[in-house]
Formats: structure tokens, sequence, C-alpha cells
């Protein structure tokens, strides 16, 4: 049974009044039972939900479930399903069987493979897309994809299930199928209780009871066959113009003076069954509720069912590395199934080397100057080979922008949804950057060995010269991936890092450089100025190194303190995609 008392829940807002958006909200839902949350927009259904869930906290009151405190102890990962009301929150690339298995995986530590399999099964059965198992979710109608994301809430068999919006834009055929799957879902599991907070009116009967919200306020909560006798309203169509009649408290106190009346007379606390045979006793006419006591006898029977529920084993969540590993193993998967995504990938890795070798050829010849001939210019050369690294560096960064500026933010909904079912914001960046990471290297390795080629040979230091364009995409990359978890959308972000790629072009320092003091105020924030100079400070005592001093009006970092300032550059983008995996959207 949960128990929900005078739970309150107030939002700072800045130069504002405290917005109150739940006042005393009380209620009882028995074990097995399938609860419609009704009630105007901005009525606090959502924010119900997400204190339930553990994704918001209250400011007061009491939440209960088979008598454990979930204030103070909130439900295991595996306990609870949530519903989200995003549809967006699917893999698309995968089939309908694929999503259920990969999100068991993430949930379920110690599963054989028979036993994924069994547990998958029974899944698509009961939501009924046993049919469409392979099919990928690209492919499915809005009902179906609805179907899968309660599906996917399903998999570890949770004792409570949380569903927002679940029936939102849908036709009433679909509608009804839906409240009626829900219902399924709630009897699929003793002591299972089922809470779906909607707008519509339309089908409240398919519910074993109702619990009205306005402003706040409980105005009601009782088997839908009451509402219009308890409102003195002929349909359920004009509850919601009859509640914008009076203020939200006087709905809240005049509940609160009928809750315990309402809850004798139709058994409150007991299954859906014995619920429907009370909506029975009925009368449609204008009557007194009678009240009626619960016999001792059946309160001991739930009760001890209750602690029973309790005791239930939970199913224990996989650890980080296996997460992080299944997280990754799926992206690489994505990626395959995703031509336009790979394609352009290797357009870049193909490409970008040559638009560079296209740019600095016409000036290949002035290298010339290095290798002692004649016809060397060195003023020629040291411009050439800082244009070089510059444009090599740039490239990186731009690669690096492709291949991280979206990857958190674009699939933010899908991790909301599947950190809220227990995966660790931990595993997800270990996976963002097992796949980012590689990926980075071997552009940045290959960018350096065509050009060293293309050039016959290009001066400085050799090890130098490929290891810290390396680091340069790296730390960008990582910088992307901080920008990318903070962001809320995926083209906020490419906006963001592409601000940021552009200050790196201005300020590096290699195209005209700052007064020294200024250069060492700004640099320290320039991923680029480490990528390039610590490679040029390689040549001090070449032929080409005074020209290139003279050239550009800029302090060289050491290759030493390049790859230490890139490296912090790498820890800080870390940490700021850390902090955005934790905070949670919404």
């Amino acid at each position: 049974m949960l128990e929900i008392n005078q739970l309150a829940h107030v939002v700072a807002r800045k130069g504002k009044e405290p917005l109150q958006v739940l006042e005393q909200v009380s209620c009882i839902v028995p074990g097995g039972h399938l609860l419609a949350l009704i009630g105007p927009t901005a009525s606090g259904k959502t924010t119900l939900l997400r204190i339930l869930a553990g994704l918001a906290d209250a400011d007061s009151g009491t939440i209960t479930l088979n008598g454990r405190d979930l204030i103070t102890r909130p439900l295991h990962a595996n306990q609870l399903g949530w519903v989200t009301p995003q549809d967006d929150c699917l893999h698309e690339k995968l089939t309908v069987r694929e999503n259920l298995m990969s999100a068991l995986m993430l949930r379920g530590a110690g599963l054989s493979r028979d036993q994924i399999v069994a547990k998958v099964s029974h899944i698509l059965v009961l939501v009924g897309l046993e049919n469409i198992a392979t099919e990928r979710v690209s492919g499915l109608a809005l009902p179906q994809r609805r179907r899968l994301k309660l599906g996917l809430a399903l998999v570890a068999d949770p004792v409570l299930v949380l569903c927002d919006d679940f029936t939102a834009g849908l036709d009433v055929r679909s509608e009804r199928e839906m409240e009626a799957l829900m219902r399924m879902v709630a009897a699929d599991r003793p002591g299972r209780i089922v809470i779906h907070a909607t707008d519509s009116l339309a089908n409240l009967a398919a519910y074993d009871t109702v619990l009205v919200l306005h402003e706040g306020f409980v105005a009601y909560h009782g088997p839908a066959k009451a509402l219009p006798h308890y409102f003195t309203v002929p349909t359920y169509d004009e509850v919601y113009s009859r509640l914008a009649k009076r203020p939200a408290q006087r709905w809240g106190d005049s509940w609160m003076r009928h809750r315990d009346s309402y809850y004798a007379a139709f058994k409150l606390g007991r299954t859906g069954e014995e619920l429907s045979a009370a909506e029975e006793e009925l009368s449609d006419t204008d009557q007194t509720i009678v009240m009626r006591q619960k016999e001792a006898d059946a309160a001991s029977g739930e009760a001890g069912k209750a602690a029973e529920e309790e005791e239930a084993p939970v199913l224990p969540l996989p650890g980080l590395f296996s997460q992080a590993a299944h997280l990754m193993k799926r992206r690489w998967t994505l990626l395959r199934r995703t031509p336009r995504e790979w394609i352009v990938h290797l357009s870049l890795l193909a490409g970008a080397p040559v638009v560079a070798w296209l740019l600095l050829q016409p000036n290949l010849k002035h290298l010339a100057a290095l290798k002692g001939t004649p016809a060397g210019e060195p003023w020629a050369a040291a411009y050439t080979i800082s244009m070089i690294y510059f444009i090599m560096v740039l490239l990186i960064l731009f690669m690096s922008l492709r291949l991280a500026a979206r990857e958190i933010a674009a699939r933010r909904a899908t991790y909301d949804r599947e950190r809220t079912a227990g995966v660790r914001p931990t595993a997800a960046l270990l996976s963002a950057l097992f796949f980012v990471m590689p990926m980075s290297l071997l552009q940045s390795f290959w960018m350096g060995m065509f050009l060293e080629l293309v050039s016959g040979g290009l001066p400085g230091h050799g090890g130098t010269r490929l290891a810290l364009p390396a680091l340069t995409g790296m730390a960008f990359a990582a910088l992307c991936l901080g920008i990318s978890a903070n962001s809320r959308t995926a083209e906020r972000a490419h906006s963001i890092c592409l601000t940021l790629l552009s200050a790196n072009v201005l300020l590096s320092g290699a195209l005209l450089g700052f007064p020294r003091m200024v250069g060492h105020l700004v640099h320290p924030f320039i991923t680029a100025h480490y990528g390039w100079s610590g490679i040029l400070d390689t040549l001090q005592g070449d032929t080409v190194f005074g020209p290139l001093t003279t050239l550009v009006r800029t302090w060289f970092a050491t290759p030493a303190i390049a790859a230490a300032m890139l490296g912090v550059h790498f820890v800080v983008g870390l940490v700021l995609a850390y902090i955005g995996l934790r905070r949670r959207n919404g």
C-alpha cells in the first residue's frame, strides 16, 4: 500500500514569491491498483510523480510504500518503473526486442542469456509487441512506441509504475487500449501500483480510482463513478470547469472533511476487484455516503501481504564497468546502423588531410630552405611551417567538434530515462569517452602522418608533431562533451562549440600575436594555442626559428607545458560532462 500524507512542494522563484506546487497532498493507494492522476494544467500532477520517482524532493510530508519511508529510503532503481512523457527516448536504430534486451542488461546483474530472453519475451507478450519484436523502432506507429516505453519500464519487474501523459496524442481507440494495458500491468505482479498522470477525462471508468489535483490541492480521490456525484456535475467533462468556480484551497478543505467517509464507503485500501464491487453500490441519485469500517482480519491480511512485498528480492544492478561496456557496445552498433553518421566521419577522416594539403601545397617548395637548398627562403619557409601546423590543429579541432558536440545532448532524453532506471552517470561518461576518443586519436594521427608524407618531411621533433595534435583533439573533444552534457538540445550544444572553435581561431595567437602579458592571460583558455605552439617550440636552433618569432609575436609553450595544459583542458571537459550528466533535466 502506498500512503501519501501532507505532502508539500515549493518552488523558489527569483524576484517572485515562492510557488506552492503541492499543498497537503494526502491519499492511500492499495496494491494491485490502477490510479488516474488528473487535473487541469499546472495542477501539480507531474511534480507529484517526480517526487514519487525520486526525481524531486518534497519540502514536507511523508510517503510510505508497504511501511517503507520513501523520503529517507528511496526505492531501489529496479523497484521503480518510470514511463517518461518524451517519445524521443527510444533507440531508433535498434529493434523492439533489442531495446528491451538492452534495458534489461543495464538493469539486471548476473542474468544468463536464457533468463534475459525469457524476461524479454514475457514483456513482449504483456505489452502486445510480440508480433513486431524484430521491427526497428524508427518504423513504429505512435501507439506501438508507447507500448515499448511501458515495456522498458517493466523489465526489472517494478512494484511502482509511474506513467506521465502516457496516452497523450492518441486516438480514442488507442487511448482505451493503453488504459486496458495499464490495468493488465497492475495485475501482472502482486501488489504492483500503477499511477497515470493525464489531462484526459475520456475513459476514467477504466481506472480503479481517480485522484483530482487542483493547483496543488487534492480535490477528490475515489471511484470515477462518484466524480459527478461529488462535484455535482452531469458528466466527467465538466469537472474542470466546476473546479474553476471555487478557490483551490476551498476544494482541498472540502475534500479533507469528506475523505474519511469516502474512503470507508469505497473500501480504499483494498484490491481493485473489491473497489469495483463497492462502486456498484453507489446510487445514481444523491445520497449520504455510508460509513463502513474494514474488518480487523482484512486489515491484518493486507498488512501481512505488504510485509511480504517489502521482503521480495530486488534484481541487482550491474556494476559500473558492465554498464559502461554495454553502453559503449550499443553506441558502436548505433553508429554502424546509421549510414549518414559514419559516412560523414569517414569523409572527414579522408577529406580533411586533403583539404590541408591543397591549402599548403603551393608553399611546400619553401621548405627547401630547411634542407640547405640555395633557392630556399627562410622567411617564406617560416610562414609555411606556422600555417601548416595551425591549419592542422584547426582541422583537428573541427573534427573533434563534429564527433563530440552532439554526442550527449542528442541522446539526452534516452539517457534521462536510463538514469532513472539505474544507469550511473560515470558509466554514461565512460561510454561516451570510449566512443569519441579512439576516433579523435585516429583522425589526429592520420592527419599528421598524411601531411608528413605529402610534404616530404616536416620540421620539428617527430614524436611531438604527432602527440600534441592528438592531445589537442582529445582535449577539445572532452570540452565539447562537457558542453554537450550541459546543453538542453543538440543544436544549442553544436552552436556553443562552434563559438568556442571560433574563439580558438582568433585568440590562439597564430594569426596575430597579443602583447606578452595579455597572451599569458588569454592563452590558458585556448586549446589551439598549445597544439601548434608546442610543436613550433621544438624548432629552436633551426634556421627558421628566428623568422618564426618575428612573424608570430606569441609566446611558444614548451612541449611539456603544452601537454600539461592540454591535459588540464581534457580534465575540465570531463568534469563538466560529469556535472551535466548528474544534472536532471526538467
